[in-house]
């Protein structure tokens, strides 16, 4: 949920404050590349003395540069009065920096995400079309009157144009001579200080928000159709319903050019096309109005574990906007054949994904269809993922047995075995998530790293942890994820109970192990937390965790969990 109505009143108290300041005076800026007369100098004053922006160094502000993604991400942090988040971030490009926090905060809340590629492109150069465009959502996309055209308001994004329509009726961003947006040119230092001025000033309460109208149900066996889903219910703040076959589909069993794999026989005999559900019907059903339907194209229509949801819902006063992913596959008739299926409901003409479609392609499109976000939520309980897992290598290529054991390869990303697990499990959740790290990093060769393991094992050694969860009594529900190191717990898993009380909550152990399963370790933590209740965890061996995402999907729904 972003924080608009904190922001609200941190607006209003500013713009209360830039009341006070008297117009007509030069000012001194402080700065020897900003005179005191210049369109934005007011601008710079405003950004630097609310320590929104800082100066490059050697009393230089640098106007003209570009505002980088690091240095929006900050001002919006700060401007959110610097929140401290735990949540794991995976961007490669971001390391310890000043900006680091920021991205963290920025990512948990998704205000501003990373790229298909796993970047957060710290240092690239924001436009001016997705610096307006950023700052309306976080204002919970308000309507805006269309207003008087820029002479180039067809260079303007679909996905930005309302948002440089709300910006320029309040007054946040003008044109450039000409009457000119210039969407795609670089958001200066200096524009950057006078929008964020404008934005701060603008004392109104973000448009309420409607409740909940929209879900996004999805089947999918790669994790091509579930990436799409997801970014369509981060643009629209929708629910997700994943489709899980009671009979999980495997590698071998998607292997279409495998004669007699199983998606094989069920092509070539539709009566073995009935595929049952764990659960194919959703709670509050009636409560939703507008239900997208994802799904992978094979052989030229929907995927059929799909159809068990289809038969079993009445879609009558719904909206239905099918999408699909495939490589080479259009829609073609899926849409048109699940409609005749389910009957009933307002099918819409839907929109075919390639399999690397990117986060803005899917964004643009839903943005063009001119739905309305859903209201935010609130959970009925807090939920925390935390976990330790320790991947021997961050390559897919060329890896030794060893390193192969302790990774998992999902869409190009190599992952610890337990990490993985761990991040299925909080997309399920919605929970917060808090990687385990040790102080003094573990190394990464093999010979080296179980000899060490086995050393603080025999001297009872429990390594100090990097970080800290600073608000664990904030959380009702542990997830606790790690891998068997000689049949027991990894000695930092005791450094982290020793740490944290978890008295009077839930804790539900997760592991991956080479063959010792659980190994005794529920029990083990159950001794050191004896005042918690321990619900059963899911142990999942190194050699299935390929395969084992709807293994997975299925024992976090099976909880119960609110």
């Amino acid at each position: 949920m972003k924080n608009g109505k904190r922001l609200t009143t941190l607006i209003f108290a500013l713009a209360l404050t830039l009341a006070l300041v008297l117009p007509g005076f030069a000012a001194d800026t402080g700065f020897t590349d900003v005179s005191g007369d210049a369109w934005y100098a007011d601008a710079v004053n405003y950004a630097t003395s609310h320590q929104l922006m800082d100066g490059v160094g050697n009393g230089h502000f640098n106007p003209g540069g570009d505002t980088s993604r690091a240095m929006l991400v900050t001002i919006l942090w700060r401007l959110a009065d610097e929140p401290v988040v735990n949540y794991l971030m995976q961007f490669p490009d971001v390391g310890e920096s000043w900006y680091t926090e920021a991205v963290r905060w920025a990512a948990s809340e998704r205000v501003v995400e990373g790229y298909t590629n796993g970047g957060f492109g710290v240092n690239d150069p924001v436009s001016r079309e997705d610096l307006v465009t950023i700052l309306w959502r976080y204002q919970n996309r308000p309507e805006a009157d269309p207003g008087q055209d820029f002479a180039d308001e067809g260079d303007i994004s679909s996905y930005a144009a309302q948002a440089v329509d709300w910006a320029r009726e309040n007054g946040i961003v003008g044109g450039k001579p000409g009457n000119r947006f210039d969407p795609k040119g670089h958001a200066t230092r200096a524009e950057t200080a006078s929008i964020i001025q404008n934005f701060a000033a603008l004392s109104i309460t973000p448009d309420p928000m409607p409740q909940s109208k929209t879900l996004v149900v999805y089947y999918s066996a790669t994790g091509s159709t579930q990436r799409v889903a997801g970014y369509i219910a981060d643009t629209l703040n929708a629910d997700t319903f994943e489709l899980t076959p009671v009979q999980p589909y495997t590698s071998e069993d998607l292997n279409w050019t495998t004669p007699g794999s199983r998606v094989n026989r069920e092509h070539d005999d539709e009566s073995l096309r009935d595929v049952k559900l764990t659960a194919n019907t959703v709670d509050s059903w009636a409560d939703y109005d507008t239900i997208f339907i994802g799904y992978p194209i094979w052989w030229g229509i929907a995927a059929w574990p799909v159809n068990d949801f289809v038969k079993n819902n009445d879609f009558t006063g719904k909206t239905v906007i099918p999408f699909c992913t495939s490589s080479s596959s259009g829609l073609g008739q899926s849409g048109e054949l699940l409609a005749q299926m389910a009957g009933t409901g307002d099918w819409r003409t839907g929109q075919r994904f390639s399999s690397g479609a990117s986060q803005q392609q899917v964004v643009q499109w839903v943005d063009g269809l001119n739905l309305t976000p859903n209201a935010p939520t609130e959970k009925n309980s807090r939920i925390l993922v935390t976990y330790f897992s320790m991947p021997e290598t961050t390559s897919s290529s060329n890896m030794t047995i060893e390193e192969d054991n302790s990774v998992v390869v999902i869409n190009g990303q190599v992952l610890g075995n337990t990490q993985y697990m761990a991040q299925v499990i909080q997309e399920i959740t919605g929970g917060d998530i808090f990687r385990i790290e040790p102080a003094t990093p573990y190394p990464t060769d093999h010979s080296t790293l179980v000899s060490l393991a086995s050393q603080e094992q025999s001297s009872n050694a429990c390594p100090a942890i990097r970080g800290s969860v600073s608000n664990m009594d904030d959380y009702d529900v542990i997830f606790v994820g790690y891998p068997i190191w000689w049949s027991d717990l990894p000695m930092i898993l005791y450094s982290f109970f020793n740490q944290y009380d978890l008295s009077g909550k839930t804790v539900i152990p997760f592991s991956t192990h080479g063959g010792s399963g659980f190994a005794g370790t529920p029990a083990t933590i159950q001794g050191l937390e004896p005042n918690a209740q321990m619900l059963d965890g899911l142990t999942i061996s190194r050699n299935s965790i390929q395969d084992a995402r709807q293994q997975i999907v299925g024992w976090v729904n099976g909880l119960g969990l609110n």
